[in-house]
């Protein structure tokens, strides 16, 4: 059940931590009215008229002009995440990869050229892409191509980078770092993986 109470108190005093560990669905939803109100501003409107905000039932309370908090999984995939740390994608299994090695042919990674690379100046081989993914310190070619390529791809792919590519963890939560995507469905994908290190007091909610 949706805790108002959490919504509200989030929307008021957002906690200042909430860009380094996955959000509650509450925070989602604060952040959200925020974002209305923040746009109806932007644009002109009065968001008291609207309805928004503390100018509605889902902040303001019950008094005030009904205001619906939605559930869908969409609405909650509709603003930019923040990756959690790389700390807390270093614990040892996350380092591993996956036993054997790379294929020779990469045949993945020639799919996702092929697919999210089409008109790329200079695309990269198969061979090249598979080195900028396990690379720490890519150039600005190397971060645009993981630009491209991890804000378009579809997560039923992210599994197979790691079992086709042997890539660990650690080196596709790197990469999605690297790349600087703010894409909710790569990282909710990516969050399943994380581990808070030992001095952190936050737990994966």
């Amino acid at each position: 059940m949706l805790d108002l109470e959490q919504v509200r108190r989030a929307y008021f005093h957002p906690p200042p931590d909430e860009h380094l560990r996955p959000a509650t669905r509450e925070e989602h939803i604060a952040r959200r009215e925020r974002n209305a109100v923040r746009r109806c501003l932007a644009a002109g409107r009065d968001p008291r008229a609207e309805g928004l905000g503390e100018h509605g039932s889902l902040i303001g309370g019950p008094a005030k002009p009904l205001r619906f908090a939605s559930h869908d999984a969409k609405l909650h995939y509709a603003q930019p995440w923040t990756p959690l740390p790389l700390s807390w994608f270093s614990y040892p299994k996350a380092m591993a990869r996956p036993p054997g090695g790379p294929p020779a042919d990469h045949p993945l990674l020639d799919l996702l050229i092929g697919t999210h690379l089409a008109g790329y100046p200079d695309r990269p081989t198969g061979e090249e892409l598979a080195r900028i993914f396990r690379t720490d310190d890519p150039g600005a070619r190397d971060r645009s191509i993981l630009y491209h390529v991890l804000g378009c791809i579809d997560p039923w792919h992210l599994p197979r980078l790691l079992f086709d590519e042997r890539l660990s963890i650690f080196e596709l939560a790197r990469a999605i770092h690297l790349s600087r995507i703010r894409r909710p469905q790569v990282i909710d994908w990516l969050h399943m993986f994380a581990v808070p290190p030992p001095d952190s007091p936050d737990e994966p909610s």
